[in-house]
């Protein structure tokens, strides 16, 4: 029944035809041939949809080169931080956000054929912020990271800053972004932290 409510779903020109066919076919075939046949056309049929659903790739983060788009994510990140620190109350030097300057050295450093290749890609960085008593040397390494869910077109953005707090171990926080880009605008933001 699965099977036929899947094919039911088909947005074959043949649809018809098959239905015929189940229907013509299955007094002479055995149940389990009818599956085996139809589940290869459903398999093929699953593999169509699932690479027409996202129509996006890794390259579209270079978008965010365009200022107007800067803006819009630049918009969203401080709608939604306004929203989690109503009292502006945010310990910035230890969750620290993205902010322009970092977007631009990340694009600059950003290499497509990694990024295209791997469906991601990291650079270290040190951004010089601890806390106060704190410090964060250059061995500290921070870094930014970006990745792509080509089952949804959507990206997750990360930013790890990392400070001394012994003699000998950093400690990391995280801030992260997910959102797509859709016609030139970012769309379904979020922002999460960690650390």
């Amino acid at each position: 029944m699965t099977i036929l409510t899947l094919i039911g779903c088909s947005n074959s020109a043949d649809n018809g035809k098959v239905s015929e066919n189940i229907e013509t076919e299955s007094q002479t075939l055995t149940d389990s041939a009818i599956k085996v046949a139809e589940t290869q056309k459903v398999d093929n049929e699953t593999e169509q949809i699932g690479t027409s659903k996202c129509s996006g790739t890794i390259t579209d983060f270079l978008k965010l080169e365009n200022k107007d788009l800067q803006l819009d994510l630049f918009a969203k990140i401080d709608s939604i931080r306004e929203v989690q620190y109503p009292d502006n109350d945010q310990e910035t030097s230890i969750m620290v956000d993205l902010t322009a300057e970092y977007l631009t050295r990340f694009l600059n450093d950003l290499n497509s054929d990694s990024l295209t290749r791997n469906q991601r890609f990291e650079k270290e960085y040190h951004f010089n912020i601890a806390p106060e008593g704190y410090t964060d040397p250059s061995d500290c390494k921070d870094k930014i990271t970006v990745n792509f869910d080509g089952e949804d077109c959507s990206f997750r953005l990360s930013i790890n800053n990392t400070f001394l707090v012994d003699p000998n171990w950093c400690t990391e926080s995280m801030v992260v972004y997910g959102f797509k880009i859709k016609k030139n605008r970012i769309i379904d933001f979020w922002r999460q932290e960690a650390g």
